[in-house]
Formats: C-alpha cells, structure tokens, sequence
C-alpha cells in the first residue's frame, strides 16, 4: 500500500484490495493466537498515516460483500457472531478515526476484544 513514498489503505476514495489481502496474509502466516492482534496492528499502523482517508475506507469497505466475508471468515466465530463484531469494529474505529485527535491504538484492547469474540 505505497502511493509514492507514503503508506496508505486508500486508493481513489477506496479501501486499497492490497490491505485486504495484505492482511489475511498476515494472518495465514501468524499463529492461529496472534492472529487477530497481528492484522489489527496492521490496520492500525496505516490508519495512522491517514485518518480521514481509513475512515472513507472503511465506509466504503461496508459495501463490499466479498472483503467482509473474507474478513468475517478468518475471524473463526459463527457468521452471525463474526458480522456483529466486524460490524463494531468498523464502527469503533470509524468514530475513533473521526476524533480530532485521533488515536486508533489506545482503542486497542476494545477493537481486539470484539474481533477475539470477548463479548
């Protein structure tokens, strides 16, 4: 996820595919316990980078059906379980991402303990 020199998950107003797929490499490559931490610090270190743009991100991720699958299938929780904490997820870092001073990482614990299914 390069444009020029810069780190970024936003292509033309789009979640970068290459985030997507970055990610579920990440996790097919990690322990089955870091997993979910390993790609949540992925998303975060490029939400850094640019907040306003992650937040259109992941509006825009909402809409398509197949990244969520992907991403509700490597969870490994019920569908109905893993569409709700995807769903907060996106949610949380949305609102986090739209603070004036954002800061993903410190929400951490909280975005973790939904996609780990510890709710």
């Amino acid at each position: 996820m390069t444009e020029g020199r810069a780190v970024t998950g936003v292509v033309d107003g789009q979640l970068d595919e290459r985030l997507v797929e970055r990610t579920l490499e990440a996790l097919s490559e990690t322990p089955p316990e870091d997993r979910v931490r390993e790609a949540v610090e992925t998303i975060v270190d490029v939400a850094e980078l640019d907040p306003t743009g992650t937040r259109a991100a992941l509006w825009s991720l909402r809409a398509n059906r197949d990244a969520i699958e992907r991403l509700e299938a490597s969870l490994g929780m019920s569908p109905v379980r893993a569409t709700l904490a995807l769903g907060a997820t996106i949610e949380l870092a949305r609102t986090e991402l739209a603070a004036p001073e954002p800061d993903l990482r410190s929400r951490m614990p909280e975005l973790l303990g939904w996609l780990e299914g510890e709710w």
